[in-house]
């Protein structure tokens, strides 16, 4: 972002993120569907539409584990490594 204050450009961004992620999603999901279908395992069919909800909470809970725990070293991870 360059601070114009134009936000056409995020709009976009945006825009062709959620299309890649859905594209990549659908990928995923045929992938899957067809490891399922060469398994034959019908626990593995019954949980194979809740792999998105899965892979958000192991996510979430990566992401306030790391919140839990700050590093050991007393150090914080900033962006503009200035205090």
């Amino acid at each position: 972002m360059t601070g114009s204050g134009n936000k056409t450009l995020w709009t976009k961004d945006t825009i062709a993120g959620v299309i890649l992620g859905c594209v990549a999603c659908l990928f995923v999901q045929a992938q899957l569907q067809a490891v399922a279908t060469r398994v034959n395992s019908p626990v593995l069919n019954e949980v194979l539409p809740w792999w998105p909800a899965v892979l958000i909470v192991a996510g979430l809970v990566l992401l306030f584990s790391r919140r839990a725990y700050p590093p050991k070293d007393g150090t914080s991870r900033q962006w503009g490594g200035g205090k």
